[in-house]
């Protein structure tokens, strides 16, 4: 209960979230002004370029974790879960599927679209009802008309005769 475990896990988590870009030798080697800073980075799925050195502490954090993972005890592999072990693993998985071209996200549909709740779809397929009815409604109407009335199926056309 060193804090070993939880560390491999957030080298993993940071590494997931946002990848450090190529470390500059001109920071390396000191020799960027005191007061010059990196720019803080902001989280990418799966940027461009990325720290070498840092790809290859993710690769063994994540062997670490995986062989622990595999080879412990039951105990150990709770604790491997109870470390957060699942983010890392839903993050990895994410990175995946967006670099092969799915939707990712909580929220995102096949197509990237928000998803719908379920009293959403609901009202949806309510209001979908309403108008089917109301569609349908309106065409017997119109046949009860065209039956009862064929004179009336003729006066528009007649109508619109006399005013040209």
């Amino acid at each position: 209960m060193d804090g070993g475990l939880e560390r491999l896990v957030r080298i993993l988590h940071e590494f997931c979230l946002c990848p450090p870009p190529p470390e500059n030798p001109a920071i390396f080697y000191g020799l960027m002004p005191p007061a010059a800073r990196p720019p803080k980075l902001s989280p990418a799925l799966n940027p461009p370029t990325f720290d070498k050195h840092a790809a290859y502490r993710f690769s063994l954090a994540f062997q670490c974790i995986v062989n622990i993972g595999v080879r412990g005890s039951e105990p150990i592999r709770s604790r491997v879960v109870q470390a957060g072990t699942l983010d890392v693993v839903g993050c990895i998985l994410e990175a995946w599927l967006a670099n092969k071209g799915f939707a990712v996200g909580p929220s995102a549909g096949a197509i990237g679209v928000q998803r719908e709740s379920r009293e959403q779809r609901h009202q949806r397929k309510l209001e979908q009802r309403q108008r089917e009815d109301a569609l349908q409604l309106q065409r017997a109407l119109q046949r009860q008309l065209h039956t009862e009335h064929p004179r009336l199926r003729q006066e528009p056309r007649n109508r619109a005769h006399e005013e040209v």
